[in-house]
């Protein structure tokens, strides 16, 4: 589904977000450490807006941008030649299946993908456990993605936007409907704030922060792995 709109997802996240996916980021930016030589995996990477950020902002780490869509990635590979950004290491692989030894990363990153690996919830049972494994002991999962709004009216215009707004101005600009109406539809049925921390402590995470944003349509988590 995803192969079908790479040259025009990241302008359309520009769009349907106002510009503000690309503050989001920064923000993500500025709620990690990462030392000279650190490991960052960025999963579900799409066509690169996170990773182009990691490699410009943190040249010191080595950042891995991975997804499941080769056209996505092959974009991602494409804007990063057009921007002469160098260090991103670039893998095609299935979240639920990845090809990294154990207890490798320093971060594994994911933004406006999570979603993506919730589709099922096999699905996501399997790919949390091999986030876990792939991150080092006390390593961070940052994950930066919608929500629901605590406030009953603001939800349900945010849920408006989602099913109506999100799938129409997805076909006018890609020419494509079922990629936005998946994405709009994904939102609304998406994990509130105490789901997503319920679901990430149970697999073995550890709250360190959550910022909301657009009151709390988005959220900015940063969970640590720990070992008893």
């Amino acid at each position: 589904m995803f192969d079908s709109v790479p040259r025009k997802y990241a302008l359309l996240n520009r769009i349907l977000t106002l510009g503000r996916d690309d503050r989001w980021r920064n923000k993500l930016l500025q709620n990690i450490q990462p030392k000279n030589g650190d490991k960052i995996l960025d999963v579900c990477t799409g066509t690169g807006d996170l990773a182009l950020k990691l490699a410009t902002e943190f040249p010191d780490a080595k950042v891995y941008a991975m997804d499941f869509s080769p056209n996505m990635l092959s974009e991602a590979e494409r804007r990063t030649n057009e921007l002469n950004i160098r260090g991103i290491i670039f893998k095609e692989n299935d979240c639920t299946n990845m090809d990294f030894k154990d207890n490798y990363f320093d971060y594994v990153t994911i933004s406006f993908g999570f979603r993506n690996i919730s589709y099922s919830r096999d699905n996501l049972t399997r790919s949390l456990r091999e986030i876990h494994r792939v991150l080092k002991h006390e390593g961070r999962f940052v994950i930066l993605e919608t929500s629901q709004p605590e406030n009953t009216l603001i939800r349900k215009l945010f849920h408006i936007y989602a099913r109506k707004i999100v799938p129409a101005v997805g076909m006018l600009i890609s020419g494509q409907s079922k990629p936005y109406a998946y994405l709009g539809g994904s939102i609304v049925k998406f994990f509130n704030r105490d789901e997503l921390e319920d679901l990430l402590v149970s697999e073995g995470f550890q709250k360190e922060k959550i910022i909301p944003f657009l009151f709390g349509g988005i959220l900015l988590s940063v969970f640590k792995k720990y070992q008893e």
